[in-house]
């Protein structure tokens, strides 16, 4: 860590010695994206009817934004460049929390019984970083999007990667609720384009590092290559994640390695397509350790057309049974060894009223098998213990939304 500080400090000490030339910005942006949906999760392998979550009506921020960014010019072709960037909760309904189910039925609730936060309008915290741009490439640091999150984002096909048919439903995941799709502190090096083709390494620091007495160094790395050209574009991520996802455990590696890819005809089609091979190896912290490994692959497809101010869209992933060893012994309980994976189908309409002004209708639905539990990631159903997803139950939601970009 303390060699990687020193590159960062020589980096910049290097192209600020000059006189700063002009400044771009700083830019107000922001996207407000909101869609009214009716909601429900039925159809709970454990006690079906109690568990189920009946259809109710919500609304759905969809990683609505505000940010700030700029760049100041420095010496030669370098240049600093800053943001600054929150989610803001325009359906009064944090993501984490959206509209949680009343956990007693037979009692009315107070206004904040309804959900989300009614104190603040901004939620949580998206990409924030400081960082020097030049012919070398980008150098940032701060809370970065990883490159798995980023190559996934690329490929969805949904403005934004957001909302209920976004991509990283089923797909990226490492095990039960454990998503690759993630935004860590970070320091990230981003290489020019040389022909179409650029790179990336990303290096997670790890501030939770135990004491003296203790053993885990939560942290990890991931790398990016990507080709490029108009007609289509292709990526390779690995990701390699210590004593980080699972939590839990006296130790854990974690290990992705996935392939995205895009293309774009004249006709106005798009297709799109990622797979993901994961590998957790994860030792309980039980008086006689025991290796826990769990193996989960996922892949999603998509199609989207264009014609004039229209667009349909279709995409579907699937996540089948995820495998490994000794998954009686996992942290908090055993895992499934069967009935665990789940598939997921989208589809959205959308008629682009302005360039940055969008309406659309929107359909989605998880269908677990009897020991899944998958959740939409942006308009999760319930948030308190007990009252989110059950196993084999099935998140359905649909709707109709407006999305504004500025």
């Amino acid at each position: 860590m303390k060699k990687i500080s020193h590159v960062f400090t020589l980096v910049t000490t290097s192209i600020v010695c000059g006189s700063a030339f002009a400044q771009t910005g700083p830019t107000i942006y922001g996207v407000a994206d909101l869609t009214v949906e009716s909601t429900k999760a039925e159809g709970s392998t454990t006690a079906p009817g109690t568990n189920d979550i009946p259809s109710r009506t919500r609304l759905n921020a969809n990683s609505s934004l505000l940010g700030v960014k700029g760049k100041v010019s420095l010496v030669g072709n370098n240049a600093l460049i800053y943001q600054f960037e929150t989610y803001i909760d325009l359906g009064n309904n944090q993501v984490s929390s959206m509209n949680t189910p009343v956990i007693n039925n037979d009692t009315t609730v107070p206004v904040s019984g309804l959900g989300g936060s009614g104190t603040s309008v901004f939620g949580a915290r998206r990409d924030t970083f400081l960082g020097v741009t030049g012919d070398w490439g980008t150098l940032k640091a701060g809370y970065l999007t990883s490159g798995f999150r980023g190559a996934t984002a690329k490929v969805d096909l949904v403005p934004g990667a957001t909302g209920i048919d976004s991509s990283y439903t089923v797909f990226g995941f490492a095990g039960p609720g454990k998503s690759y799709f993630q935004r860590m502190p970070s320091i990230m090096y981003t290489t020019p384009t040389f022909n179409g083709f650029s790179a990336a390494v990303n290096y997670i620091v790890d501030t939770a590092k135990a004491n003296a007495a203790g053993n885990v160094d939560p942290g990890g790395w991931d790398v990016l290559a990507r080709y490029e050209t108009e007609l289509f574009h292709i990526s390779y991520v690995h990701t390699d994640l210590k004593d980080v996802l699972w939590g839990g455990y006296r130790k854990e590696t974690n290990k992705s390695d996935a392939l995205f890819a895009g293309i774009n005809f004249p006709t106005g089609t798009t297709l799109s397509a990622m797979y993901n091979t994961s590998k957790s190896t994860l030792t309980t912290t039980a008086a006689v350790p025991v290796d826990v490994e769990v193996k989960q692959n996922s892949f999603y497809v998509g199609v989207k057309q264009a014609i004039g101010k229209h667009e349909f869209l279709v995409n579907f992933q699937k996540a089948p049974d995820f495998t490994g060893t000794n998954l009686a012994s996992a942290a908090g309980g055993a895992l499934a060894t069967t009935d665990t994976g789940a598939t997921q189908f989208g589809a959205r309409y959308a008629y682009n009223i302005l360039k940055s002004t969008q309406i659309y209708g929107v359909y989605s639905r998880i269908t677990n098998s009897a020991n899944a539990a998958y959740n939409f990631n942006i308009g999760s159903i319930g948030a308190s213990t007990g009252q989110t997803v059950q196993k084999g139950a099935d998140p359905t939601s649909f709707g109709f939304g407006m999305r504004f970009t500025f």
